[in-house]
């Protein structure tokens, strides 16, 4: 896997456990990866977070047929940069709802990262103000079906 940029997610404690989601590395390829157990970033200072501790996230991906074309990638790169400046506000919906959301990841150092709440919803909803945060999220969600289980969509 090439440095992760984009990731979508679905977590759920509430009747067993789930925790799966996809990352788009910045080849334009699509992993799916299943989680399996609580992860927390890494700090690294400065509000940046090590890539190690993001590719432990991201451990035993499978590689997803789907690929994004490099000048749409470089659009959506450009879309999380501004969507960096977006405000961010949390709010807090439901203990067993699950939650879904999607992260961006700005590489400012060769080994560390920035991350950008896109957005989430479910139990604990997360919205990001900035424009560029709401179209990503329709990209990554409706036209990439990130943060879906591969066998979903066979259905």
């Amino acid at each position: 896997m090439g440095k992760p940029l984009f990731s979508c997610y679905y977590v759920s404690f509430a009747w067993g456990s789930k925790a799966y989601g996809n990352v788009l590395d910045d080849q334009g390829r699509i992993w799916f990866y299943d989680l399996g157990r609580t992860w927390f970033p890494q700090p690294a200072g400065d509000g940046l977070y090590l890539e190690t501790g993001l590719r432990e996230r991201f451990r035993n991906p499978v590689l997803q047929s789907r690929r994004v074309p490099p000048a749409q990638l470089a659009d959506m790169r450009k879309k999380a940069e501004i969507a960096r400046g977006g405000q961010i506000e949390k709010k807090h919906v439901s203990r067993d709802a699950g939650s879904a959301g999607c992260e961006a990841y700005l590489w400012e150092r060769s080994d560390a990262y920035r991350e950008v709440k896109l957005g989430s919803r479910g139990g604990s909803e997360i919205r990001n103000s900035s424009l560029e945060a709401g179209h990503l999220l329709e990209w990554l969600w409706g036209e990439l079906a990130m943060g879906t289980h591969p066998q979903s969509r066979q259905k």
